[in-house]
């Protein structure tokens, strides 16, 4: 029988659903409306992806966050004998499972060739402990574009943009919310150009790429305009999560180059999405996070010239602070053509 996204993703939630109700009721009574939501989300990213395949990675996740919660509370509540005792700590256990300490560190860098860096990035970790538990914490990375010093004002509109309209959307939709604040970024680049346009200048093209991830419990939302990337490192596979909006990512997509000639095409450059254009398309992306897990948000620079197994091998190694003064340091050795960005979140339990 062939596979059917719809009547598969339709048994999965009722499956889903099922598996919610072992979890105990306080719980449920709190996280379970939201854990379906981001469970939804996730299921439809991995079956439009990858399929069958997808599908089966996302379950082989479920449950293995499901043993590691419920079934290990489950053990220590009978050893305690004690079910009031069980209900109350239970809660507070698996409460704690869906929330991280999070280790982020920084950096972006002119390059070996640049006479400007047009890159800007951001991270926002809330103190207010109600938005972080609505909201999540935010990364952004932009790599401007438009020459002189028009690139950094505009990937500096874009991080600025994103990170006010984010936490200003009251809509407890993250993946909304996430798409409309990259949205309300291009818009402002737009407009922008078309003041300087009505002034009379010539170069009124200024634009920008944009890639932005929100960690959210255990739900890692990615949108991204451009070619600017989010990885996520996870049991030392590293994985790109978003998709590149350029040229010669489409000619790998058809088998006409390979990866490795992608880093030194003559047309790397070419993107056809960014921020800048009207009515830009902003693509999504869900993936579950884990403890032990890394998330890599970067610029062409890095990647363009370090290689994926590069990356995962320092970010494995190193603490954020100096993983992403390690890939910068590698980049810069292997040429540093371009600015070099890099933000490096590691996820803890809490």
């Amino acid at each position: 029988m062939a596979y059917s996204p719809c009547h598969a993703g339709t048994l999965s939630e009722r499956l889903y659903r099922l598996l919610l109700r072992t979890y105990p009721r306080a719980f449920r009574e709190e996280y379970a409306a939201e854990m379906f939501l981001d469970f939804r989300h996730a299921y439809h990213e991995a079956a439009q992806r990858q399929g069958a395949w997808g599908v089966a990675r996302l379950w082989r996740d479920v449950f293995g966050d499901f043993i590691t919660t419920v079934c290990a509370q489950r053990v220590r509540s009978w050893l305690q004998h004690d079910e009031r005792d069980y209900a109350l700590a239970g809660k507070e256990q698996l409460a704690m499972a869906l929330q991280f300490t999070l280790d982020v560190a920084q950096r972006t860098d002119l390059g070996r060739t640049r006479a400007n860096n047009e890159d800007n990035l951001i991270s926002v970790v809330p103190d207010d402990q109600q938005i972080l538990q609505a909201k999540g914490a935010l990364f952004v990375v932009s790599d401007g574009m438009g020459g002189h010093s028009r690139g950094d004002v505009a990937s500096e509109m874009a991080v600025q943009q994103v990170q006010t309209a984010y936490y200003q959307d009251q809509q407890n939709d993250i993946p909304t919310s996430l798409r409309e604040a990259i949205k309300v970024a291009n818009l402002a680049i737009c407009q922008a150009n078309e003041v300087e346009r009505a002034s009379g200048a010539s170069d009124a093209n200024m634009g920008a790429t944009c890639v932005a991830a929100v960690l959210h419990e255990q739900m890692l939302y990615a949108a991204n305009a451009g070619d600017s990337r989010v990885y996520v490192l996870h049991a030392g596979q590293l994985r790109q999560v978003t998709r590149d909006h350029s040229l010669v990512a489409q000619m790998v997509e058809r088998g006409e180059i390979t990866p490795a000639e992608a880093r030194t095409h003559e047309k790397r450059n070419i993107l056809y999405r960014s921020l800048g254009q009207p009515d830009v398309e902003i693509d999504l992306f869900t993936e579950p996070v884990q403890e032990g897990d890394a998330i890599i948000l970067c610029t062409d620079g890095l990647y363009g010239v370090l290689t994926d197994d590069d990356i995962r091998a320092i970010v494995e190694r190193y603490d954020p602070a100096e993983s992403v003064q390690q890939l910068i340091t590698h980049a810069n050795a292997a040429g540093g053509p371009d600015n070099i960005s890099a933000l490096v979140v590691r996820v803890t339990a809490a």
